[in-house]
C-alpha cells in the first residue's frame, strides 16, 4: 500500500493569470503558499484485477472506463494502472477555495508514480486536458512543490520561484476564516462565468510581481495594502455577502484580503497584525482556522515493502 500526503493551499495574489485564455498570450503570475491542511490518499493493488475507488461514495467496477469518478479514471488511464484500490481523505472539505480537487490529484498520482514535476503537469493535463476544467495550474504546482512561490505560466511552461520569507512572521499574519458557505457546483464551473477584463489580469500580475518582491523585504503591511489593491479589482466578481464581510474586517484592522479559490463560497484570508485578530474574528464572527504557510509539497509517507 502507498499512502501519500498533499498540502492545500492558499494564493495571495495573481490568480486568472494562470489559465491558458491569458498566458497563451502573454506571462502571468501568481504568489501561492502551500499550508499545513492536507489530502491523503491510499493507493493499493487489489488481487482479483477490478478497481475500487472509495470518497464521498463507493465504486466498484470491473475497468477503468466504468468509473465515474473522473480524476481517478483519467489518472488510471494516464498512468496505465489496473486493479487497484483507491481510498481518500482531507483536513478540509471540498468546495472552499483550498485547491483540494488539485491536491487529490496530485496526490493519487504520487501513490501511482513519482517526478514532482511530471506529477504537477500531468495533475493539469488531466483536469484541464482530459476533464475540460476551465481552470488554472497554481494548485497543482503548489500541491507538487509545497513551499511559498512566485509561479509564472507562459505558454512553453511552468516557473515555480523560491520565495524566501520569513514563514514564521508570515504565517502569525495570516488570519484564515470559516465563511460557513459551500461552493455550489466545482471550480471550473464558477470561473467559466468570470470573464475578467485582460487589463484587469494584466494589473493582477504587475500585483504579484510585486507582492513577491514585498514579501522578500519582510514588509508584510505593504503585502496587505497589495492585497488590497487586487481586491478592488476583482470586486465585482466577489458578490456583496463577501465585499461587506471584507469591509467589516478592514475596519477592524485587516491591512487586505481576498476570497480563496474560485469564489461562491469557501475561505477568507487576511493579511492583518495578529493583535488585530481576534478584533476581526469578533467582526465577523466566523471561524478562525490556524494555518502555516510554505510547508513541503506533496510525499509519499508510507510505502509497505
Amino acid at each position: 500500500m502507498i499512502l501519500t500526503k498533499t498540502p492545500l493551499r492558499i494564493s495571495f495574489v495573481g490568480g486568472g493569470s494562470d489559465r491558458p485564455s491569458f498566458y497563451g498570450e502573454e506571462p502571468g503570475a501568481c504568489v501561492a503558499a502551500a499550508i499545513d491542511k492536507y489530502v491523503y490518499v491510499a493507493a493499493n493493488p487489489k488481487y482479483d484485477g477490478s478497481i475500487r475507488a472509495a470518497y464521498s461514495v463507493t465504486e466498484n467496477v470491473a475497468t477503468v472506463d466504468e468509473l465515474q469518478h473522473e480524476l481517478i479514471r483519467e489518472a488510471l488511464k494516464l498512468t496505465g494502472v489496473r486493479g487497484i484500490e483507491v481510498h481518500s481523505i482531507a483536513d478540509i472539505p471540498g468546495g472552499t477555495g483550498l485547491g483540494s480537487s488539485s491536491a487529490f490529484t496530485v496526490g493519487l498520482l504520487a501513490a501511482l508514480h513519482e517526478s514532482t514535476h511530471i506529477i504537477a503537469e500531468e495533475a493539469c493535463h488531466i483536469e484541464i486536458d482530459r476533464c475540460h476544467k476551465p481552470i488554472g495550474k497554481q494548485d497543482q504546482y503548489t500541491a507538487a512543490y509545497g513551499g511559498l512561490n512566485l509561479l509564472g505560466f507562459t505558454s512553453q511552461g511552468v516557473t515555480v520561484s523560491p520565495i524566501a520569507c520569513d514563514l514564521d512572521a508570515l504565517s502569525a499574519h495570516c488570519l484564515l476564516l470559516d465563511t460557513g458557505l459551500t461552493r455550489h457546483g466545482d471550480a471550473g464551473a464558477v470561473l467559466s462565468g468570470q470573464a475578467q477584463d485582460r487589463d484587469d489580469v494584466r494589473g493582477l500580475v504587475s500585483i504579484a510581481r510585486d507582492f513577491a518582491n514585498q514579501l522578500s523585504d519582510g514588509d508584510l503591511e505593504l503585502c496587505g495594502a497589495l492585497m488590497a489593491d487586487a481586491w478592488e479589482i476583482k470586486r465585482r466578481f466577489i458578490g456583496s455577502l463577501f465585499d461587506q464581510m471584507y469591509r467589516a474586517a478592514r475596519k477592524a484592522g485587516a491591512w487586505g484580503g481576498k476570497l480563496c479559490g474560485a469564489g461562491g463560497g469557501g475561505f477568507l484570508l487576511f493579511l492583518a497584525p495578529p493583535e488585530r485578530h481576534q478584533a476581526i474574528v469578533q467582526a465577523l464572527g466566523l471561524r478562525h482556522v490556524p494555518l502555516r504557510v510554505g510547508v513541503p509539497g506533496c510525499e509519499v509517507v508510507y510505502a509497505s515493502t
